[in-house]
């Protein structure tokens, strides 16, 4: 039989060591993520054998399992589900790369490593990137805009960090602020992708110029560089 006070510490024990694994989801919630990964899976699947211009937000709930009512529960568009469908994976292909940065390599590689693997995803679908590029740019809801804002604070932050490590080695000027870093660098990139996929350029020419545009605005990071401003600035 245990003791009044094995007891007590016992329970000291547990509070110091929390459980990690997370509380499971309960009989709702668990239904509503389910039905959220069934739509993902049948919006990604009919997006990329029809096309997202031929696909009916109705192919989708069959295909789903679901009624089209409770589909747009979870979007009201079929543009908010091509911006909710490529958030998440989005997300998972840029927290791969940042996992997987090369930590010996030249922050100019760091950076092209991570947009490297962006690249490599749209791709593979370069007429649905090309669908994707016309809706995310306006951001007209604020259901897109709150899928746009958890995608880039995912970017920004790893950015952030690999800026961060840099400056632990030496390597980036200490008195930088590492979100602005983060948007800085990836305008450059999206502006250079938008080039691409509008037609504006070719996609030799966008994998060319965009590490040389990136490495304009390294220089500005890196701890040898003297910045002055112009005399003709106010």
């Amino acid at each position: 039989m245990t003791t009044p006070r094995k007891r007590s510490s016992a329970k000291n024990a547990k509070a110091r060591n929390p459980a990690r694994a997370p509380a499971p989801l309960g009989r709702r919630e668990q239904n509503k993520q389910e039905k959220y990964d069934r739509i993902r899976k049948a919006a990604k699947h009919l997006f990329a054998t029809k096309g997202f211009h031929q696909t009916t937000t109705l192919e989708i709930a069959e295909q789903a399992d679901i009624a089209t009512g409770t589909l747009f529960l979870y979007a009201k568009t079929k543009e908010d589900l091509l911006i909710m469908v490529f958030k998440d994976e989005m997300i998972e292909t840029s927290r791969a790369a940042f996992e997987n940065v090369p930590q010996s390599a030249h922050l100019l590689d760091q950076v092209m490593h991570v947009f490297n693997a962006m690249i490599a995803y749209h791709s593979e679908d370069v007429n649905l990137a090309k669908a994707l590029i016309s809706e995310v740019t306006p951001l007209s809801s604020n259901h897109r805009r709150t899928n746009m804002d958890t995608l880039l604070k995912v970017i920004y932050d790893g950015i952030g960090k690999i800026i961060s490590d840099c400056q632990q080695d030496g390597k980036a000027r200490k008195n930088i602020d590492l979100q602005l870093v983060g948007q800085t660098l990836f305008g450059i990139y999206y502006t250079a992708l938008i080039g691409w996929l509008c037609g504006l350029t070719t996609k030799k020419e966008f994998l060319h110029r965009l590490p040389i545009m990136l490495s304009i605005a390294i220089v500005g990071i890196e701890p040898t560089t003297k910045l002055t401003r112009s005399k003709r600035v106010r």
